[in-house]
């Protein structure tokens, strides 16, 4: 019994393994979504603008406590005489040691001693005028934020019509394969109408011959069109993240006409595009750059405040800190203060540093304004040609209809005439291929069509397979 169930189990694992894994074009473009590094990566970056947007906000005032504690020891006098040592007494006096250096009322300055310092110390900035660096800082940040949140959409969106293009490149290949397969069958009729002829004697064996060499040549046809869908559906599953086979499910569901005017769709373009709606995006993030670059032309006041309690502090106009009598212990001695006051601050001469700076900045802000004109006319570009592949298309799909139909009606004739004995094997083996060329070139044209509606889509800036233009 325990046998019998392990080999159930095993079975049933195995035809799981072995099952395709069901995919449309809507799945697959989720998945990779999920899976793909790149998408990984804005959206890395889109987190870390947001903290920028805190760093820039924070940059408003400045907030900053430092607690230090000093032990020192340090050695004096290396190599002066011990009478030189006792300070406080006349040139002329002199003591050998410290005991006569305190009966003379001197001070006996030791070789080696500990001095300990320590200092607690709390100290907020406010920039009440930063010559609107810190307004120009906030603005840039949050429109990088922006910025960020369209590079993921932009991302997505190259992401979403790489996937699209191919799963409807393996999808063009197995709908082509249907055909052949159907001109296959079709071609084993003939192979079979052939010999039941020559059996009873109404055709030569040379028609079976030619039919059978029709047939195997469809069958390497066949074969060929299955390895490229291998290929197509293994690169498509790494792309993905699966493993094992897939099957597309998707159909084709092309409407009956292009859309009637290319001038509704280029408003909608202009709009939605990310690469273009990004290249705007750092322009207005170059011009708070350039905000901040001339900041330094004003002036600019800041509002201190500082506590501080110990026995080294700090002083705030000198930048140096002033410590109290030396001791060994570093608390003792301490006290407290607190200073507040304002600083103004004027940039009289810098080396046109400033200057330069500001100009530099500007020029940028003139070459991204010009990125943009270019983005713009690619936009255009790929709106306008996908629009025209697609009336090119639909211009094809008409004559290739009529042309399936008349092949069509030129096999069942061919066929009737053959079958009593008034055409040739190789009429109908021709009718026979040109109903097989026709219906591929209509499956292919049929592929195409469906893939090219999604490049327009794409090129209006919609994401295939999540947004619906």
């Amino acid at each position: 019994m325990r046998t019998l169930f392990t080999l159930t189990l095993v079975s049933w694992a195995a035809v799981a393994a072995a099952a395709p894994h069901k995919l449309s074009l809507k799945e697959a473009v989720g998945l990779a979504l999920r899976e793909d590094p790149l998408v990984g990566e804005a959206r890395v970056q889109h987190d870390r603008s947001r903290l920028g947007v805190l760093r820039a906000q924070l940059d408003r005032f400045s907030l900053k406590g430092d607690a230090s504690v000093q032990e020192l020891w340090n050695r004096n006098n290396i190599g002066l005489p011990d009478s030189a040592q006792c300070l406080g007494l006349l040139k002329t006096a002199a003591a050998s040691n410290a005991q006569a250096c305190a009966a003379a009322n001197g001070f006996w300055n030791d070789n080696a001693a500990w001095t300990g310092y320590s200092n607690l110390s709390v100290r907020l900035s406010y920039f009440l005028f930063s010559g609107f660096r810190v307004e120009a800082g906030v603005a840039r940040a949050k429109t990088t934020e922006q910025a960020a949140v369209v590079q993921i959409r932009q991302q997505q969106k190259d992401t979403a019509i790489a996937i699209a293009r191919s799963y409807w490149a393996a999808r063009r290949l197995m709908m082509r394969i249907e055909v052949q397969e159907a001109a296959l069958r079709r071609l084993a009729d003939a192979e079979a109408v052939a010999g039941a002829r020559l059996k009873a004697g109404f055709a030569p064996a040379i028609d079976r011959n030619r039919a059978a060499s029709r047939r195997l040549q469809q069958v390497a046809a066949v074969e060929d069109l299955r390895g490229q869908t291998e290929v197509l559906l293994a690169q498509l599953a790494v792309a993905l993240g699966l493993h094992g086979d897939l099957e597309l499910t998707d159909e084709p569901h092309v409407p009956d006409a292009p859309p009637p005017s290319l001038d509704a769709l280029l408003p909608h373009a202009f709009q939605s595009r990310p690469d273009l709606l990004n290249a705007r995006l750092q322009a207005d993030i170059q011009h708070q750059q350039v905000r901040i670059a001339r900041s330094n032309f004003y002036p600019q006041v800041t509002l201190l405040g500082a506590f501080q309690y110990g026995n080294n502090p700090y002083d705030l106009a000198s930048g140096v800190y002033k410590p109290a009598a030396a001791a060994a212990n570093p608390f003792d001695g301490m006290s407290g203060s607190f200073t507040a006051g304002a600083v103004l601050t004027l940039n009289v001469f810098d080396t046109l540093n400033t200057y330069t700076a500001t100009g530099d900045a500007r020029y940028e802000e003139r070459r991204l304004e010009q990125e943009v004109r270019r983005y713009g006319r690619l936009v255009d570009a790929d709106v306008r040609g996908a629009y025209a592949s697609l009336r090119k298309l639909y211009a094809q799909r008409l004559p290739l209809m009529a042309a399936r139909d008349m092949a069509r009606d030129n096999l069942k004739i061919i066929e009737a005439r053959y079958r009593n004995g008034d055409a040739l094997i190789i009429d109908y083996l021709d009718a026979q291929i040109d109903l097989s060329n026709v219906e591929s070139q209509l499956a292919e044209l049929t592929g195409q069509l469906q893939l090219q509606w999604l490049e327009l889509d794409a090129a209006l800036g919609n994401t295939v397979g999540v947004d619906h233009g």
